[in-house]
C-alpha cells in the first residue's frame, strides 16, 4: 500500500496559533462604546422575578378573611391556588411564609 503524500510527511499543527488575544481583535474593539459616567447599561434595572404572580397574591392578601370559610370556592384553579397560598401562611406554613416574603408580598407599602 502506498501513501499518497509519496512517503512525505507535512508539519501540520492542529492548534492554530492566534494573533489577539480574546476580546483584544481591532474589530471587536472597533464597535465599543464605553458608558457615559453615571448612565448604565440597564436603565430599568433587573426586571422583577414573579412580579405577576406577586401581583395576583397582593390582591388576595388584601380581601377581608372569612372566619367561617362560608365564602362560594371559586370558578378556576388559579384563585384557589393562590387563596391557598395565604390559608397556608396563615397557618404557620414556613414554606409559604417564605414565598410570600422572598417575592415581595409581606413588606409595607409606603
Amino acid at each position: 500500500m502506498t501513501s499518497k503524500t509519496d512517503g512525505k510527511q507535512d508539519s501540520l499543527s492542529l492548534v492554530t496559533e492566534k494573533e489577539y488575544e480574546r476580546g483584544k481583535h481591532p474589530n471587536s474593539q472597533a464597535n465599543l462604546e464605553p458608558f457615559e459616567k453615571g448612565i448604565s447599561g440597564n436603565p430599568s434595572g433587573r426586571p422583577t422575578k414573579y412580579a405577576k404572580l406577586k401581583k395576583a397574591l397582593d390582591k388576595i392578601g388584601r380581601e377581608e378573611k372569612d372566619a367561617w370559610n362560608l365564602a362560594p370556592k371559586k370558578d378556576d384553579y388559579r384563585t384557589e391556588v393562590l387563596e391557598r397560598i395565604w390559608y397556608e401562611a396563615s397557618n404557620g406554613s414556613v414554606a409559604h411564609i417564605r414565598m410570600l416574603a422572598e417575592i415581595g408580598c409581606l413588606d409595607d407599602e409606603d
